[in-house]
Parts: C-alpha cells; structure tokens; sequence
C-alpha cells in the first residue's frame, strides 16, 4: 500500500483530542494544527474529533501548501511528500525565505541536504523533529 502525504504527516504529529502547547510554545491540536480553517488560533481547552482533525489537516495542505509547490520543481511522489510534510511542520513563509528553498529551486542538493535543519525548538535538539527529517528527506530522495 501506498502511504499518502496525510498519513505520512499523521504519523509524526500523531493525534492529541485536546489543545495542548507543543515545544515551541505555540497551541496546537488534532494533527499539530495550530490554526482554524476560519484563521483562528487554537487556544487552550479546544477540543476536537479525530475526523475533524483530519478534515483540518487535509484542507490545509490543500489551501496552504499546494498553492506554493508550482514553482519548486516537484516531480515524483516522495518529493512532494517530504516538502509537503516540512512546510506543514515549518509554515510556507519560513520555508520560502529559506536557503533551503532556494537550494531546491536550484537543484543544489548538498545545500538543500545541510540547509535542512529544522529539527530544534527553542534551541534544543528535538529527537522526533530530527527523526521526522530524516525521514523526509529519505523520501525525497527514494525516487518515489
């Protein structure tokens, strides 16, 4: 069976039913939304269904990150996998201001590889966020 991007995203964020803060101080639910389809944030004592999440999670990479890939110069699954992944984790504007992204663009992937480094909260090393990274770019790269 074919993992899709959704799942591959639910498997790092994992599911949490109440608003909780993550490591980066900022509140989140579901699937590590931190933002309502409306534009508003979480906040504490939110609640949501796991279905709910779902819906969130995939109207957002829908309307949030799908816009922005065009011009990346995606071409195979595990590509858009891994990219779609980070930006949902990161947020569009810290990827596109990145040298990551312009390594992309470029095809530049010694670049893209030591650029993409987002895997601390607070300035600490975070070990899902360097697994989840790993992970990414492992599918980046498997000719998916």
């Amino acid at each position: 069976m074919i993992e899709t991007t959704t799942d591959f995203i639910i498997k790092f964020e994992g599911f949490r039913r109440n608003a909780y803060k993550c490591p980066a101080g900022v509140w989140t639910i579901g699937y590590g939304t931190t933002k309502y389809p409306d534009g508003r944030p979480v906040k504490q004592g939110d609640t949501i269904t796991m279905q709910g999440a779902y819906n969130m999670l995939e109207q957002y990479i829908d309307n949030e990150i799908r816009p922005h890939l065009a011009g990346l110069g995606l071409q195979k699954n595990g590509q858009f996998k891994a990219i779609i992944s980070l930006i949902y984790n990161i947020g569009w504007p810290a990827f596109a201001r990145s040298k990551c992204c312009a390594a992309l663009k470029a095809k530049d992937w010694p670049t893209f590889i030591k650029e993409y480094d987002w895997f601390k909260a607070n300035g600490k090393v975070m070990p899902g966020l360097l697994k989840r990274r790993t992970a990414e770019l492992a599918a980046f790269f498997s000719g998916e």
